[in-house]
Formats: structure tokens, C-alpha cells, sequence
């Protein structure tokens, strides 16, 4: 008996540490998260018609590290200038090398982090940490998730206006007594 073999394309995104990483895979009826760490694999399948949301919040990575890069380029600018033989030779690569990492980072965009929303449970997304890589994903899910689930109505994708919360107004004592009826001799 044959097997259909289950294509799998890769999606953008990645997450990788020192001993581990994670991507993020389009199957026939699913979307799979793939981590490795050190010898181990772990797999998790988010099937199209239980996905409920993709959440995305923007995070200030992006800019700690640019400060950061900033801060230990003018460092090394620093020894640059105020020393002489290798020393000035390795300050000067230091620096350079830094600021084409600095321009890498900027020039990838605002990071942030996503989420897959279940019935079940919410889970983080690791490899998704730019937007752009989030829009190319989401733009890969949404017509396998419609196939699935049906098209969204139009009314659920418009915000919805904040909502002021009030409590339920109470008399003062100066109005309960200009309300009082008058009681006369």
C-alpha cells in the first residue's frame, strides 16, 4: 500500500540559539512548528480550521540592539583614534564591522513577537520575530485557513472603538435633598 508522501514548504522565519532552532513549515491541512534542541526534536501542528487568531505585538528589540551597536562602535571609534599599530588596525574593522550590523538591523525592519491562537491554547511562534517576516506568513495561511474554515465576515475584521467603562451614577447628598419633597408646618 502507497503512502502520500506530506509536502512540506518552509516559511519565513527563524529562530536559532546556541544549541537549538526552529522554523516554521506549511503542510497539506496544517501549519508545523519545528524545534531542535541539541539531539532532540519537537513538533507541534496548528491544523487550519482550529487556528482562531495570529497575534502580533511589536517588541523593542530592534532598537536595544541598535543601541547597543551604536554604544560598542563608538568604543572601538574611540580606541581607533587613540591608538597606534594593530591595535588601531582592529578598531577600525570592529568599528566597521558593527555599523554594517547596525545597518543589517535596521534595514530588517521592527521586531516583534506572534502568536497562533487555538481553542485549546495559545502558543508563541519563535521564529516569526520581524513583521515582514509575519505578513509573508500570514499572507501564505490565509487562503488555506478560508479554504478551511470559510472566509471571514467583513464586519469581524474592523476595529471596534474603545469602550469607556462607567460606573453606574450614584445621588449626592445635595441632589437627594434639593429632590426631597417639601414638608410644610
Amino acid at each position: 500500500m502507497a503512502h502520500a508522501e506530506t509536502m512540506y514548504r518552509r516559511l519565513p522565519g527563524r529562530d536559532a540559539g546556541l544549541l537549538s532552532y526552529s522554523r516554521l513549515w506549511l503542510g497539506p491541512d496544517h501549519l508545523l512548528l519545528a524545534r531542535t534542541t541539541f539531539f532532540s526534536e519537537e513538533y507541534k501542528r496548528f491544523y487550519f480550521r482550529d487556528i482562531q487568531a495570529i497575534i502580533t505585538r511589536r517588541t523593542e528589540r530592534r532598537e536595544i540592539l541598535n543601541i547597543i551597536l551604536i554604544l560598542t562602535a563608538i568604543v572601538f571609534g574611540v580606541l581607533a583614534v587613540f591608538t597606534n599599530g594593530g591595535w588601531s588596525a582592529f578598531s577600525v574593522g570592529m568599528t566597521g564591522t558593527l555599523l554594517v550590523a547596525l545597518l543589517v538591523n535596521w534595514l530588517r525592519g521592527p521586531t516583534c513577537v506572534c502568536h497562533v491562537r487555538t481553542a485549546v491554547h495559545i502558543e508563541e511562534l519563535s521564529p516569526l520575530k520581524r513583521f515582514r517576516a509575519v505578513g509573508k506568513v500570514i499572507d501564505r495561511l490565509k487562503p488555506n485557513i478560508e479554504t478551511a474554515q470559510g472566509p471571514l465576515a467583513p464586519e469581524l475584521l474592523r476595529p471596534k472603538p474603545p469602550s469607556a467603562f462607567s460606573a453606574p451614577r450614584t445621588e449626592t447628598a445635595a441632589q437627594s435633598a434639593s429632590q426631597a419633597p417639601e414638608i410644610s408646618p
